[in-house]
């Protein structure tokens, strides 16, 4: 395979919408024939060439010919003007008609009908409906042009003694070759940097066990296998990596007495587009949600096929962004997290959504705040949200950076075991603004999916309130990641100290809520501009 990368200036040409005409493109190929050192050094290369059957284009790769743009010949075309190089003529017509050429043995058609793919791939584009200016593009080959490529290889050593390093890549080729229709028909450009990936795979199933002979040679390394994988049956040992790695290590001795595809032999059938993928780089907006209902999970709350939340903050909030930027998904990721049962007040709880895959890269501010009011008004006494805001990537590391510093403040409703005293109330007002630490064991409900391990967490503060009979507020301030219920109730002994060791009886938390996360989050849309 060819290692170089094409110079700037051959970027630029690629960039380039031809002005030419197919009569300069077919002198332009003349004179890069008059000037190349592999016909004046081997002038039988050519009829070599044409002995392989191969296409016109796939010639100019074996030549060496880098001047991309006469590529656009078609292999007819191409294959004409290289007949008259031949030191042997041959009374074979060579028609430009591209349908009575045989299939090239090489490429097995990918390079030779390249433009046949790109109908599909515009309308693709088209349906996707991106809002660009630019796409990137990679292509997936036949594994089997790897295979044959080698076996050309192998002919022009036996031939010439020589390797033809200066072999033009027929990915590269067949990039070129459908990507400049494609900026033709679309008005986009192709551009390496571009956040618009496509994935463009060419498969030949006529050939696709081209390589499977590899396997049979110990020295190749290749073992080909079947495994199970969720559930189905799939093939593995066979990547490209691997064929390249086998073709490496098999001399062409082995090659050719085992593989019998030197030269590669005739196909009968034309390659098939296999997929096109089109992904864009994600988007991300955030802000922060407030949770008015003990009804509503944070995330949608299942075990098994058994529904315990009906409802979800980001069912409710993320369903209406993601369709605003038209993306294919979204992952939801908070401050840290409230059960169903406990309110969010305050100013809200930080969140960001990445957006997946998303159509449009981009939105004003002044669009965002019509997203959140159109949220708001969906279940305005359950579910609201503020400063909804564009981040840029670097962004969301506010809330990751912040699980170690962020602290937050909560409201319990408690019970005790006794009538709350006046005496109780001092006992836990002797922590008003003065921290301690709590030992905290991983909770009882939350075994199944946490590790066992103790957990030592700062109450920055704590402060109570007394209600009727066996009844009390207590306003807490604590580190992050802190368990509240546990911290009132002592978890059967896992918690020292806990509220009901301070209080010198059993309590147990009523209602819980979260009055305030410590976190400056979203930053302000001044500093904020999604690219």
């Amino acid at each position: 395979m060819d290692k170089r990368r094409p110079s700037d200036s051959e970027n630029d040409a690629k960039r380039v919408k031809l002005d030419d005409t197919m009569d300069a493109l077919k002198t332009r190929l003349q004179k890069s024939l008059a000037g190349n050192e592999e016909l004046r050094s081997r002038p039988t290369s050519i009829d070599v060439l044409f002995g392989l059957t191969c296409c016109g284009r796939c010639m100019l790769r074996f030549l060496g010919v880098r001047d991309y743009e006469v590529y656009q010949l078609s292999s007819g075309e191409i294959k004409q003007i290289l007949s008259g190089s031949r030191t042997t003529p041959d009374d074979t017509a060579t028609s430009s008609d591209e349908t009575e050429e045989p299939i090239c043995t090489v490429c097995v058609g990918t390079v030779q009908f390249a433009e046949g793919f790109v109908d599909e791939i515009v309308a693709r584009i088209n349906k996707e409906n991106y809002i660009t200016k630019t796409f990137n593009m990679n292509v997936t080959m036949p594994t089997s042009t790897l295979v044959r490529n080698h076996a050309v290889r192998i002919v022009w050593r036996n031939k010439f003694n020589i390797s033809p390093e200066d072999l033009v890549d027929i990915k590269e080729i067949f990039k070129l070759l459908i990507s400049w229709p494609i900026e033709a028909q679309t008005g986009l450009t192709l551009d390496f940097t571009s956040e618009l990936r496509m994935q463009v795979s060419v498969s030949h199933e006529e050939t696709k066990d081209d390589h499977v002979f590899l396997s049979t040679m110990p020295e190749s390394g290749m073992i080909i296998k079947s495994k199970r994988e969720k559930r189905k049956m799939i093939v593995v040992g066979d990547g490209r990596h691997n064929i390249v790695k086998a073709l490496t290590l098999v001399t062409d001795a082995r090659f050719t007495s085992i593989g019998k595809s030197v030269p590669p032999c005739a196909v009968s059938t034309k390659p098939v587009l296999e997929s096109i993928e089109m992904t864009r780089d994600s988007v991300h907006v955030g802000g922060r949600y407030l949770k008015y209902t003990r009804d509503v999970s944070q995330t949608p709350w299942t075990i098994g096929t058994t529904v315990l939340a009906e409802l979800s903050v980001s069912g409710i909030v993320c369903e209406t962004v993601k369709k605003a930027f038209k993306a294919d998904d979204f992952k939801f990721v908070t401050a840290g997290r409230e059960d169903a049962n406990v309110r969010m007040l305050g100013n809200g709880r930080p969140f960001y959504m990445e957006l997946i895959n998303p159509r449009i890269p981009s939105l004003p501010h002044e669009t965002l705040e019509l997203i959140e009011k159109e949220i708001n008004t969906i279940m305005p006494d359950k579910v609201q949200i503020r400063k909804l805001t564009g981040l840029n990537p670097e962004d969301t590391k506010i809330i990751k950076d912040g699980e170690d510093t962020k602290t937050k403040s909560y409201s319990a409703l408690c019970w005790a075991s006794e009538p709350v005293t006046p005496t109780m109330i001092e006992a836990v007002n002797a922590y008003n603004n003065k921290a301690f630490i709590v030992e905290q064991q991983t909770p009882i409900r939350v075994l199944q999916r946490r590790a066992q391990m103790i957990r030592k967490k700062e109450i920055h503060s704590l402060k109570a309130f007394p209600l009727e009979g066996h009844f009390f507020v207590v306003h807490l301030h604590t580190e992050a990641g802190t368990y509240i219920k546990e911290f009132v109730h002592g978890d059967l002994g896992r918690n020292q100290p806990s509220l009901a060791s301070i209080l010198g009886c059993e309590a147990d938390i009523m209602e819980l809520d979260v009055l305030e996360v410590d976190l400056e989050f979203p930053p302000l849309p001044a500093a904020n501009v999604v690219k």
